[in-house]
């Protein structure tokens, strides 16, 4: 053990590495005739990054692009998330230019990359470059550069391996799983990546956040004793029952000292297969079931209980435990009476740090007394499928009585006044009513001889702009024209509507807006009716198009994602970049169709 104490604290000691944003190229310099890759790229990612979009850049051609990628590497025993975006480019010209640099915002913050100073010479460079002669830097690639043999031996089976552990190895239909990948070593890991982050077929996932230190321990298989540590892990929700095979990914591994000049050659791994079994819900499901499945406990509390009429009580809504909760849905009465209520609050989910499994899902709600008295806010209830125990639960809270006073210039009251007026109180304001004859303030416009020749005159307005319009873009006298040719600034005032329904946390209608926009978008740009257009359709004529099949599998996937979300159970977290994907996407497609 104690041979395993000393790497780990020497680890712990070193700093976390900071987020750095850098643009290259893959040649310097290229030819008037050859292409090249422009990458800007982010290592060390914390939060959401937003790359440039780049439509055009001076001196340049962009004839391919965006390609994005991202990959977690752990090294030391610490996690590194790299992000990158890589254009494909072409000279208009010889020359030396520049590349400017490029704004990456990562987590909010903004980072900027340094300018690319570029040769460009006539020609193609690419037949110099194959056969270019040696580099005096190459005698490092010389064998006696390279380890020997023996320290090169191969790393048996036994020795490293991967493994998926499941919390669970038998579920029902919709119940979270903790899905872990494991390495096991006898061998010193310089440093570890996921080839290719998995795709889980079958399931929902969510995810979890992954610490930048992993968390050794020595377990013990067979008799043999092992370092571990959890590489990464998944919340998974299965969809359908059966026997669900769990995905298995491949990982870059590169064994030996991370501080010896000869680390050792890297070698992959994949990790080992696992079965989760799923079975189905019991039938037939009770009324008020919404699909939540685990172990949950509900509360509702105030924060108050003797109030005064117009003052607010603030109730909360919790549902706790273990399980799905993102099917737990808030069954509080939509009206109680003697309150006025509103809109309760968009739900809070806190997770269990030591357990992310486990969690604290909360609504606040509040409300107003009408009148004084003592008024009762009904129970609420919620009914879930408690895989332990194998049958549906119901848990319902008791009526809470609220006691409602007077309050101090709240009520409304009618007391003599001054020379025999009544006065009004409403609050602290104070107003008399004035009896009598009360004289005409109002003048009847309809009268008016201006307001005819107005009503006569604004028909004839709008038609004359109509003309005036139409003559300034001609596209505008032909419908077809004009939304084939403006199919992509009518895509992106759909898209400016299914923002306003994220804003307002409405997923089913933000995913449908989506969606909608995609489809209209070739519903313009095609002159074909929105209803005979199917997602599978586009594709193949896209494809018969020459489009890349890169650029038609991120449309479709932008699509299907939101078709699939508009049917499934609202979720905590809506997918804010989606929009983002859809509007680059269709940017390119401006550029090929």
């Amino acid at each position: 053990m104690a041979k395993f104490l000393l790497p780990i604290l020497l680890i712990l000691a070193l700093p976390l590495r900071a987020t750095e944003v850098t643009a290259t190229v893959s040649a310097n310099p290229v030819g008037t005739e050859d292409a090249f890759q422009l990458t800007i790229k982010v290592d060390g990612v914390t939060g959401e990054v937003q790359f440039p979009e780049l439509t055009s850049i001076p001196d340049f051609n962009i004839i391919a692009g965006a390609s994005t990628s991202r990959s977690t590497q752990i090294i030391n025993w610490r996690t590194s998330v790299s992000s990158s975006i890589t254009y494909t480019l072409s000279p208009r010209s010889a020359g030396t230019f520049t590349i400017p640099p490029f704004i990456v915002k990562v987590g909010g913050k903004e980072y900027k990359t340094q300018p690319i100073k570029l040769a460009v010479k006539k020609g193609s460079l690419l037949s110099h470059q194959q056969s270019r002669p040696r580099s005096p830097f190459d005698m490092f690639n010389d064998n006696m550069f390279n380890p020997p043999a023996s320290a090169r031996r191969p790393v048996s089976a036994d020795s490293l391996f991967i493994r998926c552990e499941l919390s669970e190895p038998i579920a029902y239909m919709g119940e979270a799983v903790m899905v872990s990948y494991r390495i096991y070593s006898r061998v010193s890991v310089a440093q570890l990546g996921i080839r290719e982050l998995p795709d889980f077929t079958g399931f929902l996932t969510e995810d979890v956040p992954q610490n930048h230190v992993l968390n050794q321990e020595a377990r013990t298989v067979n008799g043999v004793t092992y370092n571990t540590a959890v590489i990464f892990r998944k919340i998974v929700f299965p969809t359908k029952t059966g026997r669900l095979p769990l995905p298995q990914p491949v990982f870059n591994i590169q064994v030996g000292n991370p501080y010896s000049f000869f680390p050792g050659e890297p070698i992959q791994r994949k990790s080992q297969p696992a079965t989760l079994t799923v079975y189905p819900l019991p039938t037939p499901q009770p009324n008020g079931f919404s699909g939540a499945v685990g172990q949950f406990q509900l509360s509702v509390s105030f924060n108050q209980d003797h109030v005064k009429m117009g003052d607010s009580i603030t109730c909360t809504v919790a549902v706790s435990g273990e399980g799905d909760f993102n099917t737990v849905e808030l069954m509080f009465p939509e009206s109680v009476d003697g309150f006025r209520m509103f809109r309760p609050s968009s739900p809070e989910l806190k997770r269990e740090q030591g357990n992310p499994l486990r969690g604290v899902k909360t609504w606040k709600i509040v409300l107003v007394p009408q009148k004084t008295g003592t008024l009762v806010i009904p129970g609420t209830r919620m009914t879930f499928f408690n895989p332990v125990s194998k049958d549906y639960v119901t848990r319902e809270t008791k009526p809470v009585e609220i006691s409602v006073e007077k309050g101090t210039g709240t009520a409304t009251s009618v007391v003599p006044g001054a020379g025999g007026s009544e006065v009004v109180a409403v609050g602290n304001d104070i107003d008399y009513i004035r009896t009598g004859d009360t004289p005409d303030r109002f003048v009847d416009i309809s009268e008016s001889q201006w307001y005819r020749i107005l009503i006569v005159a604004v028909p004839f307005l709008f038609i004359f702009f109509g003309i005036v319009l139409r003559w300034r873009d001609p596209s505008r006298r032909d419908p077809v024209t004009y939304r084939r040719t403006h199919a992509a600034s009518l895509f992106r005032s759909r898209i400016r509507g299914a923002a306003k329904y994220l804003k307002k946390g409405r997923g089913r209608e933000y995913y449908q807006q989506v969606s909608k926009a995609c489809i209209s978008y070739f519903s313009d740009k095609w002159n074909r009716p929105i209803l005979d257009l199917k997602i599978d359709e586009i594709a193949r004529d896209l494809e018969a198009q020459g489009v890349e099949p890169e650029l038609i599998r991120a449309i479709v996937d932008a699509v299907e994602y939101c078709d699939f979300e508009s049917y499934t159970p609202s979720s905590n977290a809506l997918n804010r970049d989606i929009i983002k994907d859809a509007e680059i996407a269709v940017s390119r497609l401006e550029k090929v169709l």
